[in-house]
């Protein structure tokens, strides 16, 4: 009976041994296996809005130097920085002389307009000649207009704005005295402004006026705004080998600012059901482009090394038109360390048509004007 136990207290010790070893080996399997923590996205078609991205400069619609139309020295002059409206006074010059001149010039058309009205009924009576007649009529018709160029002096001695804006800049002083043609203030308006751009030639047959475009105000803090070309030119600049594009657009609080540099992403076209993934995602080798994608194993994520073709490229986004499929999922971050059948670890997923919105949008809001 003794010996009995002795024996059966043997055989279990070397089971459990065993056993111990088998799982050990297992766990050290385990342990070799690598574990990469990746990003993915899963593959849904959808609607893919082309662009392409260009730089243009703002200018405000209303924006002018206004000159004097008459001479005399400077009484009032406006502000920098004043708002003014369509008729206000922006500069007075001293009027007196004009004044003078316009008396003097109502007194002679008073008098000539009295004579001709006395020879008429005896011209009409053949009391007086036709040549006296005429004669008197010419000197009447003079007087008016002499009348009128110092009705229209007198109105040139006050400048007046000739849109409502804002004075940028003023040319002269209180006191000084100016001449016709002498620039005195210079106006703005910024409720409106307009973003002047060229476009390489390659696009001019997908390039028209009416096509989206998204102003992006990024280099500067600001947000992005919707618009449409309001002008697309015909003539090709010989020395850019580009035509000129035109999107104007509404300025609330004066965001957009003149002389500014923005960035247009003008949309060429839109594909449906596209597949698009980042452009960080793709790994290129030599003579071929790839992607990393997820496939299940063993219960297991393993990485595995997939080529495609690609097609239009716009941002940080590129077209694939071969090698993937709806519901693939691609590694699009943590590639540098992956290799083909390691184990990924897959920290987030989100479809490609979010992550491809975020990309191209930068989590920025997007404010739509006319």
């Amino acid at each position: 009976m003794k010996r009995y136990f002795i024996l059966t207290s043997v055989l279990l010790a070397s089971v459990l041994f065993l056993s111990a070893c088998e799982n050990g080996e297992e766990n050290n399997d385990e342990e070799r296996v690598r574990q990469i923590p990746v990003e993915t996205i899963t593959i849904t078609p959808d609607q893919f809005d082309d662009f392409i991205r260009v730089s243009g400069s703002v200018e405000a619609i209303n924006d002018a130097v206004i000159s004097s139309e008459a001479s005399g020295q400077v009484l009032y002059i406006a502000n920098r920085g004043q708002r003014v409206n369509r008729g206000d006074t922006i500069a007075r010059l001293d009027d007196r002389s004009l004044r003078a001149n316009l008396d003097a010039a109502r007194a002679g058309f008073e008098f000539a307009q009295e004579t001709f009205e006395r020879l008429e009924p005896l011209y009409a009576d053949s009391i007086v000649s036709t040549q006296d007649f005429r004669a008197a009529r010419t000197e009447r018709d003079g007087a008016r207009a002499q009348l009128d160029q110092a009705e229209k002096a007198l109105e040139d001695a006050e400048i007046r704005a000739p849109f409502n804006g804002r004075i940028e800049e003023r040319m002269i002083r209180t006191g000084e005295l100016i001449n016709p043609g002498m620039p005195v203030v210079r106006i703005t308006n910024t409720d409106r402004i307009r973003v002047r751009a060229g476009v390489p030639e390659r696009y001019s047959a997908e390039i028209r006026e009416g096509n989206d475009v998204i102003v992006s105000l990024r280099s500067y803090g600001g947000s992005d705004y919707e618009s449409r070309v309001s002008f697309a030119g015909n003539v090709i600049d010989q020395d850019r080998r580009t035509f000129p594009v035109e999107v104007e657009m509404s300025n609330p609080d004066d965001v957009i600012k003149p002389e500014m540099v923005v960035n247009l992403r003008i949309k060429r076209r839109a594909i449906e059901g596209a597949i698009v993934v980042p452009r960080t995602a793709i790994v290129r080798d030599e003579g071929s482009v790839n992607l990393f994608v997820a496939r299940e194993e063993n219960g297991h994520k393993i990485s595995e090394l997939v080529e495609v073709r690609t097609g239009t490229a716009t941002g940080p986004v590129v077209e694939i038109l071969e090698g993937l499929q709806e519901g693939d999922e691609v590694v699009v971050a943590g590639m540098s360390n992956l290799s083909v059948g390691d184990r990924l670890n897959i920290i987030s997923n989100e479809t490609s048509v979010s992550r491809a919105e975020r990309l191209q949008r930068s989590d920025r809001p997007v404010v739509t004007f006319d």
